[in-house]
């Protein structure tokens, strides 16, 4: 395919430039040697949750089961690197048959006393079987779709893996809009400027040649802080039901 993100090598400040310096590699090519995490029950659903460090996946974490931060059994989050190892939550609703998983953020390497770019391959080679283990994908990006979170998402779909979409800090998305372009909402609301956002994501995708067509709805618009998960503002309640509703 020769995809742009489908490198062993890319830098993490890319966006949506195609290149051809970039190949292909497959889970097949680049597994870590781990066994796969076993489920606890036969129907347990396992819905890992990828993206750039800083994207709000251990936010959205917390505030899907109704925590905050410092909450007793919250995910850690923080303005620094905060998973350093998949970690598992179970969800209070479906304690017994749903668990969320956080899995590291994209991070650089040090190779040869110098920082290296982002490398799927040596990602799968850590996480690849834990990824393995998963049903289902949420990819988080924080604003505009990024290069290292799509690449992950690539092996996720080779692993035939379902694959779901977040931007997740829309909230700020709204603010940015009404300070850089005052006028917008003079006719306009957020639903506007959602779906706008949406059809970029699967323009993007497409443009650069993501292996089938996005939907509508494999794409959420939401903001993780807890007041607006638990509003189900947005695209929450949409994004809720797409996990509640995964069996196995």
């Amino acid at each position: 395919m020769g995809s742009w993100w489908s490198s062993t090598s890319s830098s993490s400040s890319s966006s949506s430039s195609p290149s051809s310096s970039y190949h292909e590699q497959s889970w097949e090519e680049a597994h870590d040697s781990k066994p796969v995490p076993q489920r606890r029950r036969p129907g347990e659903v396992r819905v890992g949750v990828v993206g750039d460090p800083g994207a709000g996946k251990s936010t959205f974490i917390n505030s899907v089961r109704g925590l905050r931060p410092r909450d007793p059994g919250a995910a850690r989050v923080g303005l620094t690197h905060t998973t350093a190892e998949p970690t598992e939550y179970p969800h209070p609703d479906r304690p017994d048959d749903l668990v969320l998983i956080d899995f590291p953020g994209v991070l650089l390497r040090r190779h040869a006393g110098r920082f290296g770019d982002f490398n799927i391959g040596q990602y799968l080679l850590e996480f690849g079987s834990y990824m393995q283990s998963c049903d289902v994908f949420l990819v988080f990006c924080r604003g505009r779709i990024q290069h290292n979170p799509v690449s992950i998402a690539l092996a996720a779909h080779r692993m035939g893996k379902r694959v779901l979409f977040v931007r997740s800090q829309f909230d700020k998305d709204v603010a940015d809009k009404e300070n850089d372009d005052p006028e917008y909402f003079d006719d306009k609301c957020s639903v506007h400027l959602m779906e706008e956002l949406r059809q970029d994501y699967i323009r993007v995708l497409r443009d650069v040649g993501w292996p089938r067509d996005v939907s509508d709805d494999e794409v959420f618009i939401i903001s993780g802080r807890l007041e607006y998960v638990t509003q189900d503002m947005w695209d929450a309640l949409e994004l809720k039901n797409a996990i509640f509703g995964q069996r196995r």
